[in-house]
């Protein structure tokens, strides 16, 4: 990885233009904790009942609107130097105090669009909030960009951490990584045409089928988990002729895992591995359905997770998951890379420092190279107890547009396991599953004995 670009220049407090500082009743706000770690404070000031304006030249503003607050209170900004998820060509601002919400006002917010992303035109972009580094991200809807000063600007009745993002980046680096209930509605939201998870969002959908309380009690021939690919979400599953549809009709539970993709197979893999093993109950078992990406993560779950050193709950007699898991479906899966997907994800690489590569981890595991993980695990692969089934599409050409058939079937298929071909481009496989024919193949497979 390359050293990348130079952050926006920052006049910090010299630059610090405060307006409209009213009095207002009460005292005056505790001085705020000292930074959190990995963050500068470039601005502060005192602001009252009456509003005011915090601007930082050349970084940030923040507009307290009159009400917001009935005493005197000490407002901040800071820039974030070092985020755990975000690559720092991504400028990263935190509004302070994040304790604040709003209901008949709403704070105005302006950050600049990092560096990565100027010259966008603002175009599929939006602001990104979270309320703390440990929460979900909220997309906020009413962004507006200043093309020639190259800065976002939003409301929003809650401050916190804010990035400039686009729908896509989220998918690849922020979106949340868990289970998604399908007992309960999930939110989201829609940046230009691409549809996101939002903590905070104006849509509300059912992601999946069942519940998670009767997933963790259930058995394999109860339960499913959906597994996506790079750039992918669960959202992208829910169509009419989608694995979604098709799969709840044959069981109680289908239950989709969202990941930050950019991450890496090993990554989401061993977070899912940890989250089953915290959660599930006495007979609890499943199958797994991955796409594209999603198929290396089931691989890796299966076949590394329990015994890799670097996942976060990881003890050396952890068990493999092949006894809960007696059947997987790999659709489209690069065994052996898929330079064609990892071709976008090279065009970041530029953009991080060398010590943030790890953000960028799928770029490596789907390059192909003969060091990359796929082709290792195809070199250690020993048949174990679950299953594999692999679908995958030719369009004539060897390739399904995404992922060359040689890399599909670089998996070496034990005697009672299977590849099945279809004239299908890579993401019809699981978008047109019943039209194709895909929902049928798949629901005998899987109902098999």
């Amino acid at each position: 990885m390359s050293v990348r670009r130079t952050l926006l220049p920052s006049l910090a407090l010299a630059a610090l233009l405060v307006a409209s500082c009213g009095g207002g009743g009460g005292g005056v706000s505790s001085v705020p904790s000292s930074p959190p770690t990995g963050t500068i404070v470039i601005g502060e000031a005192e602001i009252g009942p009456d509003g005011g304006t915090l601007l930082v030249a050349g970084e940030a503003g923040l507009m307290v609107p009159p009400g917001a607050v009935t005493a005197p209170t000490q407002f901040r900004i800071l820039r974030q130097e070092a985020e755990a998820d975000i690559p720092s060509a991504f400028p990263v601002y935190r509004f302070e105090p994040g304790s604040i919400d709003l209901t008949d006002v709403s704070f105005t917010v302006s950050i600049p669009v990092g560096a990565a992303l100027s010259g966008n035109g603002g175009g599929g972009l939006a602001i990104f909030r979270r309320a703390s580094d440990v929460g979900s991200w909220s997309v906020l809807t009413q962004t507006t960009f200043d093309p020639v000063a190259q800065v976002a600007t939003a409301s929003t009745q809650r401050l916190g951490e804010m990035v400039v993002w686009s729908g896509i980046l989220h998918r690849l680096f922020t979106q949340p990584n868990g289970f998604i209930d399908p007992s309960e509605p999930a939110f989201v939201e829609s940046i230009g045409s691409v549809e996101v998870l939002s903590a905070e969002g104006s849509v509300q959908r059912q992601v999946g089928r069942g519940s998670l309380a009767s997933f963790w009690n259930s058995s394999q021939t109860e339960n499913i988990v959906i597994l996506h690919g790079v750039f992918g979400s669960p959202l992208d599953f829910l169509g009419p002729e989608d694995l979604v549809e098709n799969l709840a009709l044959g069981y109680d539970n289908v239950v989709l895992y969202s990941f930050p993709s950019a991450r890496g197979v090993a990554y989401a893999a061993n977070r899912l591995y940890d989250q089953i093993q915290a959660n599930r109950k006495p007979g609890f078992g499943c199958r797994i359905v991955g796409h594209s990406l999603g198929a290396l993560v089931g691989r890796y779950l299966l076949e590394r997770s329990h015994s890799d050193p670097m996942r976060a709950g990881y003890a050396v007699d952890d068990p493999p998951l092949v006894n809960e898991v007696d059947k997987i479906i790999l659709m489209a899966p690069p065994n052996a890379g898929a330079p064609v997907a990892a071709g976008p994800l090279t065009l970041l690489e530029p953009l991080l420092l060398s010590e943030e590569s790890y953000l960028l981890q799928s770029a490596e595991d789907l390059s192909g190279d003969v060091s990359s993980l796929p082709v290792l695990m195809n070199a250690s692969y020993v048949d174990n107890a679950t299953r594999y089934h692999i679908i995958y599409g030719d369009l004539g050409s060897g390739t399904d547009g995404v992922v060359p058939v040689s890399s599909v079937l670089a998996l070496p298929l034990g005697a009672d396991e299977t590849a099945t071909l279809y004239a299908a481009q890579h993401d019809d496989l699981h978008r047109l599953a019943t039209s194709l024919g895909v929902a049928v193949w798949m629901g005998a497979v899987l109902q098999a004995q």
